[in-house]
């Protein structure tokens, strides 16, 4: 069962192994973002701290974030990840409502804003809390490796996605990432930008490793790392 702490008034991180997922309240209904690895009761605990209904919606479609998924009848999700990460295949029973870019979800009193952040998968998405300007990252922008390996994975959009998140940062004070630190200053997002313009320009060197059953290239900076094929 995953640790859950209270980060504010209406706020909770669920800490879960090696990644966290959130559960945000509004005056009229609540959200999960994202449901973690290893708790299957995701939904239930949510319940114990929230007597609005309560939606799951996810950043992105990757296993480890998608194990409370069937506690739910739908998941919120770009359909880029819905069928890309397979998640159709893994819960279908449970009904997919895709999420586009640019989409108000409004929890009462407390809007929430979709942007679309292709790159560690087709259908990434950030989530901004615009009030209490929080950007929720997913495993986009982090301190740990951040996976580009594999068919679901889209490197040529990364960048283009990170100066989106750039553009948009006089709208966030801190962004909340689902890996390694949990709280990471506004700026991040640029020093991963240039962690990964070093990387593909050749400039930062790599170990072999096994993961997963795959070689991959273990790139590692000091403010973030990538793994890449």
């Amino acid at each position: 069962m995953a640790d859950i702490i209270k980060i504010d008034n209406g706020t909770w991180r669920f800490e879960d192994g090696f990644v966290r997922f959130f559960l945000l309240e509004g005056s009229e209904r609540a959200v999960m973002i994202d449901s973690g690895i290893n708790c299957k009761e995701a939904a239930s605990l949510a319940k114990e701290l929230t007597d609005k209904p309560v939606m799951l919606l996810n950043t992105h479609g990757d296993g480890d974030h998608t194990s409370g998924t069937e506690g739910f009848e739908k998941i919120h999700i770009h359909q880029a990840d819905y069928v890309g990460c397979e998640v159709n295949v893994r819960y279908p029973s449970v009904a997919p409502v895709y999420i586009n870019d640019g989409e108000i979800i409004d929890l009462g009193d407390r809007p929430l804003k979709i942007i679309h952040i292709p790159g560690h998968t087709a259908g990434s998405v950030a989530i901004l809390d615009v009030n209490r300007r929080i950007l929720y990252a997913g495993d986009s922008v982090q301190k740990g490796h951040i996976y580009m390996f594999g068919a679901k994975r889209r490197p040529d959009t990364y960048e283009a996605s990170l100066d989106k998140l750039i553009a948009l940062e006089d709208e966030y004070d801190q962004i909340y990432a689902s890996h390694d630190e949990y709280v990471l200053p506004k700026d991040h997002v640029r020093k991963v930008k240039e962690a990964w313009k070093k990387v593909i320009k050749g400039e930062v060197s790599y170990e072999m490793i096994e993961l997963f059953g795959n070689r991959v290239k273990s790139y590692t900076t000091e403010d973030c790392g990538f793994f890449m094929e």
